[in-house]
């Protein structure tokens, strides 16, 4: 399920690589005595984002949160028949297959069918779940009371993006009208409940959890009829993946499986719908919902804002660094009495730097921190911490647009000014710290307070690596209550908040540095005769000692 957006993730990540480079684990992942887990905790009931350790969740690595569900469940059985600590990485769905590949982590436990696609990236254990294929309607709809396919004819239809589900199920429905897929399994029950769709189709899991948080949906279970879905045992077998070769590790793994049935499984998925947080229904009403995630995650919320800000303001402070370096690199003055070594190397500085911009400028942040911080593993075995990766994503993204804003400033100061401060003695140096870079700082603050501001927005693409900023909350929320909406209202009067609050600190910031509105030039003391002279509206007159 959910393999086209892996897929292409990983060939991008290839694409970058020499040759495919692929770089393996050095010595056994069993001898470090810590099983290191990937997933999303934010599939529900597979995984999920909770606020405590309630029913045995386990801490989210970097995070304040915690993780549970199944797969979180199979993960803690595994560690403990491994004698293993373990420990949960929170990974959006399209890094962890890089994850795996890279090393970065042991492996993933996510819900992930074993494809024959997947295979070719990454190895997998034997299964452990078996997902049926199930559909979901209103009550209302004229579908609820649908006994096999073929009376699902003519249906307003989506699922999720990249599964089985969207790719090889609803293309089944007689003549059906199949909407665009969406992004998430939250987002395709958002499509049923606000009536864009009247029919998804998902796996029985998640069809279960979902009539938790929605009281008014209807499971449509053909499995037990001939007039059902075709899908193949692929499609259908959930495993854990692993890394390529790592046959140690897929070895120990399915030892454990082995020990298990197909009914143990059953057994501790529907444990694992029973104690999901809205295992007795999310309340009624969009207020009250927005009270129900308010009380029950308001503090993740605001760890997470907090996270956002401190990213974006340290990441803005360097990325002026970084592009005031940068713009006054390029606009060096080259005279024709410079030697030839200043010119060649001012202008591979410049060719340099010009690449540079052009690269980050033109290229989206989200998959500049899937290749630094999956790349680092790939290339050369470094495994970045991911709060030094996302400091080095989100300032050197600004340094490549602050470069420009600072190199425009430079420019937009008078070329007289540069003559007179020769004309006086002043070297270049001394020009540009003394008479440029104050005016020009100041003609470039707007930008300087438009790329914090957008820095805390795109701030957003991190969840992509794990960062447990502002965005990743709400998709943590989303996947655990399936409250789509509510969440994302929440969500959108944060950012508002923080990007008003940081408006108002700005303009203060400007209005310092503009200064007083009228100045008085000199006192009036009786020196040489000078003309009259307004001062606040009101003329005055006298000598003006110069």
């Amino acid at each position: 399920m959910k393999k086209i957006a892996s897929l292409v993730l990983a060939l991008l990540l290839f694409a970058a690589l020499p040759g495919g480079l692929a770089v393996s684990a050095e010595g056994s992942v069993l001898d470090d005595n810590t099983l290191t887990v990937a997933m999303e905790c934010a599939y529900a009931p597979y995984n999920w984002t909770q606020p405590d350790s309630s029913n045995g969740a386990v801490p989210i690595k970097d995070s304040a949160d915690y993780a549970n569900g199944y797969d979180v469940m199979m993960a803690k059985k595994i560690a403990e028949a491994l004698g293993m600590e373990l420990e949960i990485v929170r990974l959006d769905w399209d890094s962890l297959v890089p994850a795996v590949q890279s090393g970065t982590v042991d492996c993933v436990i996510a819900g992930q069918s074993i494809t024959s696609e997947r295979l070719e990236s990454v190895d997998f254990t034997a299964p452990y779940f078996y997902a049926s294929i199930v559909g979901l309607t209103r009550v209302d709809s004229p579908y609820a009371q649908a006994q096999g396919l073929s009376e699902l004819a003519g249906a307003t239809a989506t699922s999720q993006l990249g599964t089985i589900w969207y790719d090889g199920c609803l293309p089944q429905i007689p003549d059906a009208t199949i909407l665009t897929p969406q992004e998430s399994a939250p987002a395709m029950l958002m499509a049923l409940e606000t009536g864009r769709a009247n029919l998804v189709v998902t796996d029985i899991p998640t069809a279960k959890a979902a009539l938790n948080a929605y009281s008014d949906f209807v499971l449509l279970d053909f499995n037990d009829s001939e007039d059902n879905f075709v899908v193949s045992s692929e499609d259908v077998n959930i495993g854990i993946s692993v890394q390529k070769g790592n046959t140690e590790l897929k070895d120990a793994i399915n030892g454990v499986l082995n020990t298990m049935t197909e009914d143990d499984y059953n057994a501790m998925m529907d444990e694992a719908i029973a104690i999901q947080p809205l295992s007795d229904g999310l309340p009624e009403g969009f207020f009250a919902q927005i009270g129900y995630l308010l009380q029950n995650y308001g503090t993740s919320y605001l760890k997470g804002a907090g996270i956002t800000v401190v990213i974006a303001v340290i990441c803005t402070a360097i990325g002026c660094v970084i592009g005031l370096g940068c713009g006054i690199v390029q606009t060096i003055p080259v005279e024709k009495r410079d030697g030839m070594g200043k010119k060649i190397l001012l202008g591979a500085a410049r060719a340099v730097l010009r690449v540079y911009v052009e690269v980050f400028r033109g290229t989206p942040m989200i998959l500049q921190a899937v290749l630094i911080f999956y790349g680092a593993a790939f290339l050369f075995g470094w495994n970045l911490d991911m709060w030094t990766a996302a400091l080095v994503i989100v300032s050197v993204n600004t340094g490549a647009y602050m470069a420009e804003s600072v190199r425009g400033g430079i420019l937009s100061i008078p070329v007289g000014q540069t003559e007179g401060a020769k004309a006086i003695g002043l070297t270049h140096v001394q020009t540009m710290t003394s008479i440029i870079l104050p005016q020009a700082l100041r003609n470039i603050m707007p930008q300087i307070g438009n790329n914090l501001i957008i820095n805390i927005k795109d701030t957003s693409v991190l969840f992509i690596i794990g960062v447990a900023e502002l965005f990743s909350i709400h998709k943590g929320v989303v996947g655990a209550t399936y409250a789509y909406f509510p969440s994302a209202v929440i969500e959108m009067a944060i950012y508002l908040g923080m990007t008003l609050v940081c408006s108002a600190i700005l303009r203060w910031v400007e209005k310092r540095m503009d200064g007083e509105s009228s100045y008085a030039l000199v006192k009036q003391t009786g020196g040489l005769n000078a003309p009259p002279y307004v001062e606040h509206g009101k003329p005055r007159t006298g000598n003006l000692d110069l």
